[in-house]
């Protein structure tokens, strides 16, 4: 494998990583966040109507609808997501105080603005959320002044000591903002090491396969994005299996690569022999999916809780295994056969019957799906058969594309 193509492999990785952590960090703080503002909305609501603020009531169910549309609204993008969970933070707060003054929770809502925009959009929009909450405070500090906010009476309040406030307020929560802003860096620093060498491992397995077959390089590539691409087609679909999720594509998109490393026990005159194999040969052939499986499950010995090394050693193990359960190794049947070993199961077969081999010439993209729907129920699960004729045209560009590179190499 080249090392351009290693490069591709680990960046591919590495783009899909590093934003999940604060996907998950969302999705669980407002989840949460949602779940207890019940009784506080309901409360708040109550209050506010009970004492005549009626803008207030409306702003709060109207600040709830947007908490829910962001947590729930399937269409729309993180980094949206991400910015109108921060600033939403930010006019909860600026309404409390504008209603309620420095008495209501407005400066809490504010106090976590910054910090939050630094966890989930990073330190450039942190930095201008800062920025953001001391122009708000300053222009309500005049606005104060000139009994432009109609607060309720606070013994002894001036505009001196909101001044003091605020400037305790801005320097506290600029500390606390800068020291999020430095742990965070350091945080996806050492995630960047730690997927890096995950990849570096990967890739060094795989690379075993490639040295017993010339073809492995660009077809790693390919397998990556097939199963991607069929395992998200089958998530955007009914009756998803529980276990596919977003985290489960992304590691059977690093994962799927070393469906093939058991090659390196198989010798090369079998391997890379041009003609037909004799039933001994073929036999010999057939334990490439044990001798994967056992290699990964030493690498598990050490860290038996690693993700994506025990959906490589269902993929290696597992991906000639047949849906009516005359595949091999262990003649597994139906959803008995891990879903990561089904997907690759028809994926390899694909992109073996396109691609071109020293024993073969390459199939045309339909007649390969003629072979996959005819395998439809026997040798692959129905459902993801279903699932690739709904995106069957994204393979045919792919293995064009990939085809054509062969042929100028």
């Amino acid at each position: 494998m080249s090392a351009s193509l290693a490069a591709q492999i680990i960046q591919h990785d590495l783009d899909d990583s590093l934003p999940l952590w604060r996907k998950v960090i969302f999705q669980r703080l407002f989840g949460v966040l949602a779940l207890l503002c019940i009784p506080v909305y309901i409360t708040s609501v109550y209050l506010c109507i009970t004492e005549g603020i009626w803008y207030m009531a409306v702003f709060d169910t109207a600040a709830y609808g947007v908490l829910l549309i962001i947590l729930l609204f399937p269409k729309m993008t993180d980094k949206s997501r991400y910015v109108i969970g921060c600033y939403l933070t930010f006019f909860i707060g600026a309404a409390f105080l504008v209603a309620i003054g420095p008495s209501g929770a407005g400066f809490f809502w504010l106090f976590v603005f910054p910090p939050l925009a630094s966890i989930l959009l990073g330190e450039r929009w942190a930095l201008f959320a800062q920025f953001v909450n001391a122009l708000l405070l300053i222009g309500m500090g005049i606005a104060f002044h000139f009994r432009l906010l109609n607060w309720p009476e606070i013994h002894s309040f001036s505009t001196l000591i909101w001044y003091v406030v605020v400037i305790n307020f801005v320097v506290t929560n600029a500390i606390v903002t800068q020291s999020t802003s430095y742990l965070l860096g350091k945080l996806s620093h050492s995630l960047q090491s730690t997927l890096a060498s995950r990849q570096a491992t990967v890739i060094g397995l795989a690379k075993l396969a490639e040295y017993r077959d010339n073809d492995t390089g660009a077809h790693l590539i390919r397998m990556q994005q097939y199963a991607n691409m069929l395992a998200r087609q089958r998530l955007d679909e009914q009756q998803v299996p529980s276990e596919l999720t977003e985290a489960f594509i992304h590691e059977i998109s690093l994962s799927s690569i070393l469906h093939d490393i058991g090659k390196v026990g198989i010798a090369d005159h079998i391997l890379l022999k041009p003609g037909r194999l004799t039933p001994e040969e073929f036999d010999q052939i057939k334990a490439h999916p044990v001798i994967g499986a056992k290699v990964i499950d030493s690498l598990l010995a050490f860290a038996p809780q690693c993700e994506f090394l025990l959906m490589g050693r269902d993929i290696a193990g597992g991906h000639h295994e047949k849906w009516d359960g005359s595949g091999y190794p262990k003649g597994l049947k139906g959803e008995s056969i891990p879903l990561s070993a089904r997907i690759v199961a028809l994926v390899d077969v694909y992109d073996a019957l396109t691609s071109p081999r020293c024993y073969k010439r390459p199939f045309s993209h339909d007649e390969a799906i003629k072979i996959i729907i005819d395998g439809r129920g026997c040798h692959f699960d129905p459902a993801l058969v279903d699932s690739f004729m709904v995106i069957e045209q994204q393979f045919a560009e792919l293995a064009q594309l990939s085809l054509l590179a062969h042929e100028q190499k």
